[in-house]
């Protein structure tokens, strides 16, 4: 199976029983709001404008990224930006209070001056989802979805907090404010809870669906049938997958890296870049609607896209399925 890309513009995807389509690939904003290292407004700039002119016309943002750093870029690039068509992602069930600047948290080298508070009440809901337009500059965001209810909450408890946040979402969207809601999280778990609490729209499933792990423990094929679109966020593995030393948010083990060497060497049987392999495996899934890249120059983008319009052949995957990589 190949992915085809029109002249002009990456393919879509339906996002479930929505009107909106996406590209295959998605700008995932968390490194233009300082992920791992700082970034600045001008890379924003130039990384979503090179990502629009190559076809992108999907981004995903939070609140969460550089404590509303993000939010910010992303919505002062798209002022100066062409953004027909554009559809974009936030996520609530985290405030930013306004607060003294503090230390930041590890894998952020920059930051807004905010405290995080998590609240999934109606009117923390509703404003969160207006704090994220303001920062946005007006831009008003198609998807929304729950982020880490499980990070936040005792495993008891989950299930109430998840039922809370779905009512004023479902709400929203029936008011029209969104367009699409779901949940935004690392694990299958969170998402196998709220498929039996509402109607969602998406899931965004982080470091948990690779062509080198396949965490998701069915969700996928569920997903399908009841209709649900699926994003893949992380699908290098936190980077491991792109030549990094971030395995699904920790260091690399040996037995990852001897894998990783493994399937390099199928790679180039084939002549193929790893990063090719892990863009496309997760699109093979009928259920996903596109893979969520962390972007933050303009050289990335070209690249990824590149590496996801390259031809693979659909003996390459056979390979893998035979060595155990992936499903037959």
């Amino acid at each position: 199976m190949t992915i085809d890309r029109p002249p002009g513009a990456l393919p879509r995807r339906r996002i479930g029983r929505t009107a909106l389509d996406v590209s295959v690939m998605a700008v995932g904003a968390a490194p233009l709001g300082g992920l791992y290292r700082a970034s600045s407004q001008q890379d924003a700039l130039d990384t979503l404008r090179a990502a629009l002119a190559g076809g992108i016309n999907f981004i995903d943002v939070a609140p969460l990224y550089g404590e509303g750093l993000a939010e910010r870029r992303v919505g002062k690039s798209l002022a100066q930006l062409p953004t027909g068509g554009l559809v974009l992602s936030t996520k609530v069930g985290r405030l930013l209070e306004p607060t003294e600047p503090q230390p930041l948290a590890s894998d952020w080298a920059e930051g807004l001056p905010f405290a995080v508070v998590y609240d999934t009440s109606p009117d923390a809901i509703r404003r969160s989802l207006r704090d994220s337009i303001e920062r946005l500059g007006g831009a008003r965001p198609s998807i929304l979805l729950l982020h880490d209810p499980d990070r936040s909450s005792e495993p008891s408890a989950l299930p109430a907090v998840i039922k809370e946040a779905y009512q004023t979402m479902a709400e929203l969207r029936a008011e029209g404010a969104v367009t699409a809601i779901g949940l935004g999280v690392n694990a299958p778990g969170p998402c196998r809870i709220a498929l039996e609490l509402g109607d969602w729209d998406c899931f965004l499933l982080a470091n948990s669906y690779s062509v080198l792990f396949q965490g998701e423990e069915g969700l996928l094929d569920t997903c399908r049938q009841r209709g649900i679109s699926v994003f893949i966020g992380g699908p290098y593995m936190s980077g491991a997958l792109a030549g990094g030393s971030q395995w699904r948010q920790g260091p690399i083990t040996e037995s990852v890296s001897a894998d990783i060497e493994r399937l390099k060497t199928v790679c180039s049987r084939y002549g193929l870049p790893l990063q090719a392999a892990a863009l496309q495996f997760p699109l093979r899934h009928p259920a996903v609607a596109s893979v969520i890249v962390g972007m933050r120059a303009p050289a990335e983008v070209s690249q990824n896209i590149s590496f996801l319009t390259t031809s693979i052949p659909d003996a390459f995957w056979d390979n893998l399925a035979a060595a155990g990589f992936i499903p037959r």
